[in-house]
């Protein structure tokens, strides 16, 4: 059997399975990565003792909320309750979302409940009409008791608002910030989130047993999804953390001091100026997503445009990528040079591979070609491709921004269309440059043809990226082809190889 040439072969299934590799690993940290666990064993108790109880399951399902209030800002539309002062309806306009959820009107618990620990007490607190007052931005919701008194202040502050209690007669009190936003997480966490000292925790619902208690220097923590974050900021002495059924969760905090209260988007541009940024969830690569992130932000903020955002970045990566594209166009020209010399190889030594394989060696080193240089720019992008999915799966401002027919840059392009013009793309990459070998020019179409269905279901903007990558290097090595060759005189050289 006739052996085939090892070279542009033999480097496209490096890079194939090198790709199909690099896709498995990614999948590998989605879905079977364990989730880190807390600091210290110091700082969590498996089996907490002094966790208040929701009041599940008593009269808590019948208590509907009756008396409502209604507070229109210029961000979020709030509904308070009368009963218990507790949020049950809270807008972002800006994303036109309701971030109470169905499970939480269905079981009639909601953001802003506190709890003491004894269940009397917490009945009262919960369900008990307050008075409830506003002055300018400022919410103030008051309740007596025969023994106690508790007041809840709530101020809005644009982004966010700000929440103060105020008692007498109670012990400390933990606050209730909600339950996660339900939407497609994408491969991203859905659950508790606190940041610990330095450290940012995510809980695996699963993996919490009931509830559990954690205390420490902490900044931060709530229930976040994909895009959506709601929680507390500021001194926080303590979290308690509840599993209600096999992915829901409810997360309370503990703190004296006034908190910041955020409910919204993950929005960068809102997160920053309140130390809330950590809440995005970079993930694995987060060396590599932040960077970008930050910078891809940065331009959207200047132009006002996401598809500008990818379209820079594009440029300056394929500047970036220039000598190995220059490196990898002219590796190519030479093997078609190559391709008369490499028949004659094949013919003469087809009954010895070894020997064969020795020749072309040196007929590589004799022209200064390098099998590995046609590889490595697609190679050294594959982080970036990776960084860029990942960034394009948690910009909350993606879901606003379109491009043409396709509603949103987060989304997969819901016609098709910009999956096949990137299949496009890389298919004429093969008639500008092609293998001296017509079996591996099919090959790649074959490739190119898989990667369409591949990216039918990505996000639109990461199949922008990658369709202008496809055509900046068609122009990169149309530029470089007629710049560094146009002199050569290739026509008269095949018609002497055709002539001996």
């Amino acid at each position: 059997m006739e052996r085939k040439d090892l070279d542009l072969r033999g480097l496209l299934i490096i890079f194939v399975v090198m790709t199909l590799f690099l896709f498995a690993y990614q999948a590998y940290l989605i879905f079977f990565t364990p989730q880190p666990a807390p600091q210290t064993q110091e700082k969590i108790e498996e089996k907490p003792q002094n966790v208040p109880s929701l009041l599940l399951g008593t009269k808590r399902e019948a208590q509907k909320p009756q008396a409502l209030k209604t507070f229109d800002f210029e961000k979020f539309t709030l509904t308070l309750a009368e009963e218990g002062a507790r949020v049950v309806k809270l807008v972002d306009k800006r994303y036109k979302k309701d971030l109470i959820t169905e499970e939480e009107k269905r079981l009639h618990i909601y953001p802003l409940e506190v709890f003491t620990g004894d269940p009397e007490v917490d009945t009262l607190l919960n369900f008990s009409p307050y008075e409830i007052t506003s002055e300018g931005d400022r919410i103030i919701a008051t309740l007596k008791g025969e023994t106690f008194e508790l007041k809840k202040i709530l101020e809005y502050k644009g982004d966010y608002f700000t929440l103060k209690l105020e008692s007498k007669g109670l012990p400390s009190l933990f606050v209730n910030s909600g339950m996660r936003v339900k939407e497609d997480d994408f491969f991203t966490h859905s659950g508790p989130v606190f940041k610990i000292g330095d450290k940012v925790e995510r809980l695996e619902p699963k993996k919490i047993e009931g509830r559990e208690l954690i205390t420490g220097d902490i900044r931060f923590a709530g229930e976040e999804s994909r895009y959506y974050f709601k929680g507390f900021a500021g001194s926080i002495n303590a979290v308690a953390v509840y599993r209600l059924q096999e992915r829901e969760t409810i997360t309370l905090v503990n703190a004296k001091d006034e908190l910041i209260f955020y409910a919204g988007a993950k929005e960068y541009s809102r997160l920053r100026g309140i130390g809330l940024s950590d809440v995005i969830d970079f993930g694995t690569l987060r060396l590599i997503v932040k960077p970008l992130f930050v910078f891809m932000y940065w331009i959207y903020e200047h132009l006002h445009s996401w598809v500008f955002s990818i379209v820079a970045l594009t440029l300056i990566i394929r500047l970036l990528m220039f000598p190995l594209t220059y490196k990898s166009t002219v590796a190519m020209s030479k093997m078609a040079e190559l391709a008369p010399k490499m028949q004659e190889l094949k013919e003469k030594y087809k009954n010895d591979p070894a020997k064969f394989q020795e020749e072309m060696m040196k007929l590589y080193s004799e022209v200064g070609f390098n099998p590995m240089s046609g590889c490595l720019p697609i190679l050294l992008q594959i982080p970036v491709f990776f960084a860029l999915y990942k960034v394009l799966t948690i910009t909350t401002d993606l879901q606003l921004a379109s491009f043409l027919w396709a509603p949103s840059l987060a989304e997969k392009d819901p016609y098709y269309i910009l999956p096949i013009l990137m299949g496009a793309t890389m298919i004429a990459q093969q008639f500008i440059s092609p293998s001296p070998e017509k079996s591996q020019n099919y090959i790649m179409i074959i490739v190119s043809v898989v990667f369409t269905f591949l990216f039918a279901s990505f996000p639109a903007g990461l199949v922008i990226y990658w369709t202008l990558n496809n055509i900046f290097n068609l122009g990169q090595t149309y530029i470089i082809k007629k710049l560094t060759f146009k002199d050569k005189p290739s026509q008269p050289q095949k018609k002497k190889g055709k002539k001996k």
